[in-house]
């Protein structure tokens, strides 16, 4: 194999990744007896062997990383230590510094699952009796599906192949919410909802926790299994609120040389890119996948030390009347790098959606807008209000409503100022819960907004469960089309909607007069977008009111 070179920022980007795959990762640098891994806080830290590397004798260990080293190629095995039985692997890497490159070692280790132990035959040979199924399930666990998936693929060399990891999205809560009873009673039904997906001489099995993996054939490779977890998983959880979901990452074996593991490693990566995402279920192996992930890392790695450093800043986007009266803004993210690097939107926000760092992020902005909103009273600026957003994973990480509240008092702002907008993504998962939340919310006084509305397809089912003030309509439908007429009669029946239900509409995304003109022809008085102002600074916010007053 190529052993290829990475410094020791991407040694941490690689490792932080690496986390979320495998139980333990580090990195072994036998020259300088180190080894590295990532703690909580994305940071490497250095823990220093007893003994040399090179001198270990015969610690399987030791002799692992020399070979790995000296050969270049993988290692991999599986060992008991402690009543447990782990896969290694160990990966050579090639340590790029300012003045030396080093081979080191990159280890994964996971935890087998479905190991039966025979205490009187441990004690005689000092070894473990593994099993190759896991006894939940009744599939193959890590150790059976590597054996039986090369197997196969040997036997059957003429046929093309597939490999996929499939998880359960959000697992966890499934335990937090309804006990580990019904976890298992999700993993067996998963697992039986895979087993008859596949054919007698295919190949399923449970790897551990909620990662599921199959060898198929490539011409039986669909999305259907996808589809019948969505319908059939439901009833499992006896919640109509809470959606059980499968995602998928997908290698399409091209090189038979490699070991299952490392097919299983490409799949799983792919995986990776997906997870936590509401709307992408299945995505494919690339070989570019790995620079789009080392991008995500460093996104993540950088994020904190940004926080931190003030890069991050908040821009206000006028919502103006059709008068062109300002009356608000919505806030909005910019992060520019101390070099003057800006970093668009779209390269973080999706990374940091599906990581709990999208609170931190979204704490951090709350408290922004709090503190202008407290700068303007006394002001001419003193009636203007700021909408702030709360992604759906705000709900899960924090308590929402003690922040908020605590929020307005320790700025002594009017919450009516502080306009708090949702999207429907809040009924994926326990929405009941969720709802609840929002309209007390509502009732402590905050204006509730419904953003993206008609963007997904839950809107209406929203508006009968949640008390909202302000319904913000999606640019998408102020696209040109060639069923323009059904859009602007769907429009025009929103906005006659939300009139009934005394709930006030704002358009964003609007960039021209035309569509200015044909929304107001439709009833809408409320609008954002580009034909008015983008997104600006707080201090050119404040610069062209002073200037202008409240006219755009």
């Amino acid at each position: 194999m190529t052993v290829k070179k990475h410094t020791l920022s991407e040694l941490t980007i690689i490792m932080s990744q690496m986390t979320e795959l495998y139980d333990y990762v580090s990195v072994i640098n036998p020259d300088r007896n180190e080894e590295w891994h990532i703690n909580d806080n994305r940071e490497i830290e250095t823990e220093i062997f007893g003994c040399h590397i090179w001198d270990g004798g015969e610690d399987n260990r030791n002799m692992d990383v020399a070979a790995a080293c000296v050969k270049g190629k993988r290692i991999e095995r599986v060992m008991e230590y402690d009543g447990n039985t782990y896969h290694i692997l160990m990966v050579p890497v090639d340590y790029v510094s300012d003045t030396e490159t080093v081979r080191c070692v990159l280890e994964c280790v996971t935890r087998i699952e479905g190991v039966d132990y025979n205490a009187e035959e441990n004690t005689k040979r000092g070894s473990a009796k593994r099993s190759i199924k896991d006894p939940l399930t009744g599939l193959y666990n890590w150790d059976g599906f590597f054996e039986k998936a090369r197997e196969t693929m040997d036997e059957q060399w003429d046929k093309e192949w597939v490999i996929i990891a499939y998880d359960i999205m959000s697992f966890k809560l499934v335990n937090d919410l309804f006990g580990e009873e019904k976890g298992d009673e999700v993993l067996k039904a998963v697992g039986n909802l895979i087993k008859s997906k596949c054919a007698p001489d295919e190949v399923c099995a449970r790897l551990r926790g909620d990662l599921y993996a199959v060898c198929i054939h490539k011409e039986n490779f669909d999305n259907s299994f996808i589809i019948s977890a969505s319908k059939e998983l439901p009833g499992i959880i006896d919640s109509p609120q809470f959606h059980l979901h499968i995602q998928g990452g997908v290698y399409v074996v091209t090189d038979r040389s490699l070991m299952v593991s490392a097919m299983v490693d490409r799949a799983q990566l792919a995986l990776s890119t997906i997870k936590g995402s509401s709307e992408q279920r299945l995505v494919e192996f690339d070989e570019n996948l790995m620079e789009k992930v080392l991008k995500e890392q460093q996104i993540i790695t950088d994020f904190r030390r940004a926080l931190v450093d003030g890069e991050f800043h908040m821009f206000l986007q006028p919502q103006v009347s059709h008068r062109g009266i300002v009356k608000g803004a919505e806030a909005l993210i910019r992060w520019i790098r101390k070099t003057g690097e800006i970093v668009a939107p779209g390269e973080f926000l999706d990374v940091l959606e599906r990581t709990d760092l999208i609170t931190d992020l979204d704490k951090f902005i709350w408290e922004e807008a709090a503190k202008t909103l407290a700068s303007w009273k006394g002001t001419d600026k003193e009636d203007l209000y700021i909408s702030v957003n709360i992604s759906p994973k705000d709900f899960f990480y924090m308590d929402v409503y003690t922040f908020m509240t605590d929020l307005v008092e320790k700025y002594g702002i009017n919450k009516k100022k502080l306009k708090l907008e949702i999207t429907e993504t809040i009924l994926m998962q326990d929405a009941l819960k969720q709802l609840a939340l929002v309209n007390r919310l509502h009732d402590e006084g905050f204006d509730i907004e419904i953003d993206d509305f008609g963007k997904g397809y839950s809107s209406l089912s929203l508006l009968k469960d949640i008390n909202a003030d302000v319904l913000k309509i999606d640019k998408e439908f102020l696209q040109e089309t060639e069923n323009s007429k059904r859009s602007e009669d769907i429009l025009g029946t929103v906005i006659d909607m939300s009139d009934r239900l005394s709930m006030r509409v704002i358009t964003e995304g609007v960039e021209t007069k035309k569509q200015l003109d044909k929304m107001i022809e439709l009833g809408c008085y409320m609008f954002q977008g580009f034909y008015f102002a983008r997104p600006m600074s707080i201090i050119e916010f404040e610069r062209r009111w002073d200037n202008l007053g409240a006219e755009v």
